[in-house]
């Protein structure tokens, strides 16, 4: 019903609309020969349903012959997603340049936050062209060197198409219980105070912010403040009158994507 509903109305759009439904998916896209186009099915979700849709074209030709299968419509004023949805990525050198969200049963497409209508089915037919399969591996590791070392391998993997790589941003986290009083009457007033300590103690970035967690919720009395950043600032920094957590050490992730 909501196909028809959608191809009824389109017969009604103005003579702008009817150009713009000639736009394609990737026309902003520049494909390269470095650049390839990959449709892939949400890992994470039960339901399979779309695995058919699935497919693979790592050539700027092949790219070109399918892009009437990724004709779109009218852009859509209603912005409703599926929680069971299918993924079209324009990758280059395996970190992703471009990405569009559809969601098959309801007949539309986002691309940065503006919904377009859109069939899905013609997606079967690049599939059929294009079938692929493929695997997610999650690699954590302990430190950046760590990584490195093992972004070699990952590097020689031919198979790995995408990849999300760690985020360095701080090494870890530890917690400091701040009880209210007439210097400490809220959270700006904590991370002032925390601010000021850890200054002096590195020259890395460092965040602090309010913690919404349980503690916090239960003991209005106090404030628990999360600090992220470097261990020499855990070391170094002197608590005085507040309660200090133990040292959480980050757990840096990669994701790896390859085909079967």
């Amino acid at each position: 019903m909501i196909r028809r509903l959608l191809l009824a109305t389109s017969l009604f759009v103005s003579s702008i609309n009817i150009v713009q439904a000639q736009q394609t998916l990737i026309d902003k896209v520049n494909f390269d020969e470095k650049t390839i186009l990959v449709g892939m099915a949400a890992d994470y979700n039960t339901d399979k349903s779309y695995e058919k849709y699935n497919f693979f074209i790592n050539d700027a030709k092949s790219i070109s012959g399918i892009k009437l299968n990724l004709e779109h419509g009218y852009e859509l004023e209603n912005k409703v997603t599926d929680s069971n949805h299918f993924m079209i990525y324009a990758i280059k050198d395996r970190k992703i340049v471009d990405q569009w969200l559809v969601n098959p049963r309801l007949y539309n497409v986002f691309n940065n936050g503006i919904a377009y209508s859109f069939d899905a089915d013609k997606l079967e037919n690049i599939a059929k062209q294009f079938p692929f399969e493929y695997e997610i591996e999650l690699k954590t590791f302990k430190s950046e060197k760590e990584y490195l070392k093992a972004k070699k391998a990952i590097d020689l993997d031919q198979k790995v198409f995408l990849l999300y790589e760690p985020v360095f941003d701080y090494e870890g986290t530890f917690e400091v219980s701040i009880k209210k009083d007439e210097t400490f009457k809220t959270p700006a007033d904590a991370e002032t105070y925390l601010r000021d300590l850890v200054k002096p103690t590195t020259k890395k970035n460092v965040i602090i912010t309010y913690a919404l967690n349980e503690k916090n919720l239960k003991d209005p009395s106090q404030m628990t403040m999360i600090v992220a950043g470097p261990e020499e600032v855990y070391k170094k920094i002197k608590i005085v009158g507040h309660e200090k957590s133990e040292w959480k050490p980050e757990i840096f992730e990669a994701t790896v994507v390859r085909k079967k």
